[in-house]
């Protein structure tokens, strides 16, 4: 039986698989720019996207590349075939790497990585961990993700917290504007900020820094939700100086389903409480290890993850985040030039990311969304309603601009 290349691509073993892909995109003609396509269509090359779909959902799920999944799957196999501890024994060390390499990336210490499930599990962590007590005030925003705002509703209706809530402009007249909101809103009761890094809603990227430098300024506990930046922005929590910080491995990372983190600063290690305790859960634990012992775990996932930092560093970073922001931003570009069409993203790169959203001046929305995946094959995502209601572009690196041009020539056609 004769395979097309495509095939053998697929059908080759884990090992093979990457050492084909690293030796493919090390061999790409040019460098990885952001605006040269022939190495970004070789980069597309390694996700298993079906051809007539273009995919632009990476704020809620990003497909895998082949090497993460063939790795994922090599160490599935590996461990139904000899599930005795002996053979599991190696998981420990392998999960110390992976921990290291992800601390790595974000420039902070692997004591400081508590491996978890996804983001809304790592801001729980924080939720539930750190000690509060009735009348103490939470400082976040509307646009929060439910796991960053439900979580801290819930904890005060149990705890008798107070919720302020910062409404969102949109789109953002200013990273200072953005700012003031916080440091207006500041009470000598305040003990907590949490803010989603870049909202899923809108798109706004927060100006994470300058809030972090006012939080520490008062003494107060800064957390934020970075599902949409892990993975997308060459990030250095250092810098940033929050306190902690959660993402899962599913979104911009290209990485496993069910896995993510939690970075908190050394400092503020003690303060936390771990939210699951389970066997193998000790006072001795190192840093933010004490924070992720939750039972078995997958392990194998774990070593995907690896996998998907291993892909991303071999992209490079900072070339990530410049490919990523060029496609998103020629989607704003010629979303704001097409008629019956509301761009709600900020254009300035210091306000945005890979999220772009939009909305059409059609009184309703659902039967555009299902034209443009049914007739056009667009994977995108849709809010119905209230001062985020739109439809959400977040293109990744296994997207090209041709696919950027199709889904905007796409909308122009539903919005008329």
């Amino acid at each position: 039986m004769k395979h097309s290349r495509r095939d053998l691509f697929r059908l080759a073993p884990a090992a093979g698989t990457w050492a084909l892909m690293a030796q493919a995109l090390k061999a790409a003609p040019g460098d990885p720019r952001p605006d040269n396509e022939d190495y970004w269509r070789l980069v597309k090359r390694q996700f298993p996207l079906k051809e007539d779909l273009v995919y632009l959902n990476a704020a809620n799920v990003c497909p895998a590349s082949r090497g993460v999944m063939d790795r994922h799957l090599e160490f599935l196999r590996d461990f139904h075939a000899n599930p005795s501890f002996q053979n599991r024994d190696k998981y420990e060390p392998l999960a110390e790497r992976v921990r290291g390499k992800i601390a790595a990336q974000l420039r902070v210490t692997a004591d400081e990585i508590a491996l978890t499930r996804n983001t809304s599990e790592a801001t729980n962590t924080v939720v539930q961990g750190i000690d509060l007590k009735a009348g103490d005030e939470i400082l976040l925003t509307d646009h929060n993700h439910p796991s960053n705002n439900d979580s801290w509703k819930v904890r005060a209706k149990r705890d008798g917290l107070v919720i302020n809530s910062l409404p969102v402009p949109v789109p953002a007249p200013s990273g200072e504007a953005l700012y003031d909101a916080f440091a207006k809103a500041v009470t000598p009761r305040t003990r907590v900020i949490t803010i989603t890094h870049l909202t899923n809603t809108t798109g706004i990227l927060y100006p994470a820094r300058q809030i972090a430098e006012l939080a520490r300024r008062h003494g107060i506990w800064m957390h934020l939700d970075g599902a949409q930046t892990w993975g997308a922005l060459d990030l250095n929590l250092r810098e940033t100086g929050c306190d902690s910080y959660a993402g899962s491995a599913h979104k911009w990372p290209m990485g496993p389903l069910e896995a993510g983190l939690l970075y908190v600063r050394a400092e503020r290690i003690p303060r936390i409480w771990p939210a699951i305790v389970s066997a193998g859960w000790s006072e001795k634990l190192a840093g933010a290890r004490k924070l992720e012992v939750f039972g078995q775990r997958d392990n194998p996932r774990m070593v995907a993850v690896e996998a998907a930092v291993d892909f991303l560093n071999l992209v490079g970073m900072a070339n990530v985040e410049a490919r990523m922001r060029a496609l998103a931003t020629r989607a704003k570009q010629k979303l704001s030039e097409t008629g019956g069409v509301r761009l709600k993203t900020n254009m300035e790169p210091h306000l945005s990311g890979g999220v772009v959203k939009f909305d059409l001046a059609k009184p309703e929305l659902k039967p555009a969304y299902d034209a443009l995946y049914s007739q056009h094959g667009l994977g995108i995502a849709m809010t119905a309603s209230g001062d985020a209601r739109g439809l959400r572009f977040s293109p990744h690196i296994y997207n090209t601009m041709d696919e950027i041009d199709r889904a905007v020539a796409a909308v122009k056609e539903v919005a008329s």
